[in-house]
């Protein structure tokens, strides 16, 4: 009974607890917003510069790490473009050493066609003195041959026909003949 009593006391005092939760009253509201003052005072002093600090310390990190981002691709840009200039300068270059030695290999080849004309032209005139040499030869030979044939034949006939005085006389005025030219 004594607890009938007192929810009986409770519900009329009130109406019951959730009537009273909703009730304010001036003492509790006071306690509450001294906690809550406390505690955002704590909060701010132990959580929230702290948590700034942090936000901040991160803000700082990522602006310095896109500034670094940003240097790096500065960078990157400037050594591609230093690797295409020096690739552009290496192919001017080697442009440069082709024609060289294209035009090396043309006047090396005319100069070697120059010499060997040159030299063919010696050859040739070389061989046209000794094919005149020989043909000379050949000619005196081909008279010594002659003569030694012609006097071997006019022996024979001379002495087939030196038999008889006419031809001693014949003979005789050859040799003086032979002697006076």
């Amino acid at each position: 009974m004594a607890e009938e009593v007192q929810a009986h006391t409770v519900e009329e005092a009130g109406g019951g607890i959730a009537t009273q939760l909703m009730t304010p009253q001036p003492g509790i509201m006071i306690w509450v917003w001294v906690v809550f003052i406390a505690l955002l005072v704590l909060l701010h002093k132990f959580a929230w510069k702290p948590i700034l600090a942090s936000v901040a310390e991160r803000e700082r990190k990522l602006k310095e790490s896109l500034s670094k981002a940003d240097e790096a691709a500065a960078k990157t840009a400037q050594v591609e473009a230093e690797q295409q200039r020096i690739l552009a300068e290496a192919r001017n270059e080697a442009g440069k050493i082709l024609t060289e030695q294209r035009e090396f290999a043309t006047k090396f080849r005319a100069q070697s066609e120059a010499d060997a004309k040159t030299s063919a032209e010696k050859i040739v005139a070389q061989a046209i003195v000794e094919i005149e040499a020989a043909k000379n030869q050949a000619r005196t030979d081909l008279r010594k041959d002659a003569a030694d044939l012609s006097l071997g034949v006019a022996e024979k006939i001379l002495r087939h026909k030196l038999q008889d005085g006419e031809s001693k006389d014949f003979a005789e005025r050859m040799l003086a003949e032979a002697v006076k030219g």
